[in-house]
């Protein structure tokens, strides 16, 4: 996941003034998860606008050695105005950049963008979500942060919209739930699932019948792939781009009345992919 700071990011940095805001945009330039897009013209342009500049070089310094600058961009020549610069340096990399984000203090540049002091804790905006995420890599929801399966709803569908460019789904449940996802209907998903030891034309019936509920729920691009190990598969979880989803309880059962579950959202270097990407031989499919 990569961010996109504005001027106002960086001078709230360079401020020493030990808010919380502060805090926070500290804690999301030294959080190894999180890469950074800022260009040589970029630099320059932060020169010419900000005092106490050693600490942007200082800072840069601190990235570019734990290789946390954004690889592969498109840099831009120096504009007429900050905001023209800033707006096509995001525009020119985010379709190149997996979960690129632009994000600001307070600023409206005419791009898709996350203003912090627009964050909502009570309405679970995507400001919020954005900002805990980078802070700290992981929110966690129970029951009682809910008033309605609505809301739970537009929770998992809000942290779905955050990428731009949905990548391949990856999800990974015991049994085929899917009322949770239907929003994602035609979406390139893989669905990892269990089927227990049986004849192999009782596993094949089950397989089918399983495979066109599924595709009638999230549609015809879905990839059904099973396995008959009990240990290979015991946790619910989601993956797509840099984004993590596990439920402690089936999804159905993911509900206000029900008191037990909890969701995990979390964000990474797609480790928790490539961990998991080394179980997939044992899944395969039936038909």
């Amino acid at each position: 996941m990569t961010v996109l700071p504005s001027l106002d990011i960086f001078e709230k940095y360079v401020s020493n003034s030990r808010d919380r805001a502060f805090s926070d945009i500290n804690s999301i330039f030294f959080n190894e998860n999180i890469d950074i897009l800022i260009t040589s013209n970029y630099l320059d342009l932060l020169e010419m606008n900000l005092d106490n500049f050693d600490l942007i070089q200082a800072l840069t310094l601190e990235l570019f050695d734990n290789d946390r600058i954004a690889n592969d961009l498109i840099d831009n020549e120096i504009q007429d105005t900050y905001e023209n610069f800033y707006e096509k340096l995001y525009i020119d990399n985010v379709d190149k950049i997996d979960c690129l984000f632009a994000i600001n203090i307070n600023e409206n540049p005419n791009i898709n963008h996350y203003k912090y002091y627009t964050r909502n804790k009570q309405t679970k905006s995507k400001e919020y979500l954005l900002f805990e995420l980078l802070k700290s890599n992981i929110l966690s929801f129970h029951h009682y942060d809910f008033n309605s399966n609505a809301e739970i709803q537009n929770l998992i569908k809000r942290v779905f919209s955050m990428p731009k460019n949905l990548s391949r789904i990856l999800i990974y449940n015991r049994y085929a739930e899917s009322n949770y996802f239907t929003f994602l209907k035609n979406k390139s998903i893989h669905y990892f699932n269990l089927i227990p030891s049986a004849s192999k034309h009782q596993r094949t019936t089950e397989y089918i019948r399983i495979e066109n509920d599924l595709k009638l729920n999230l549609g015809r691009n879905v990839i059904l792939k099973s396995t008959d190990d009990l240990t290979k598969l015991h946790e619910r979880k989601v993956l797509y781009n840099h984004f993590i989803l596990t439920f402690d309880q089936s999804f159905d059962n993911t509900i206000i009345t029900d008191h037990s579950w909890k969701i995990d959202v979390e964000i990474d270097r797609k480790i928790c992919m490539q961990e998991w990407n080394k179980k997939h031989g044992y899944f395969v499919r039936l038909t």
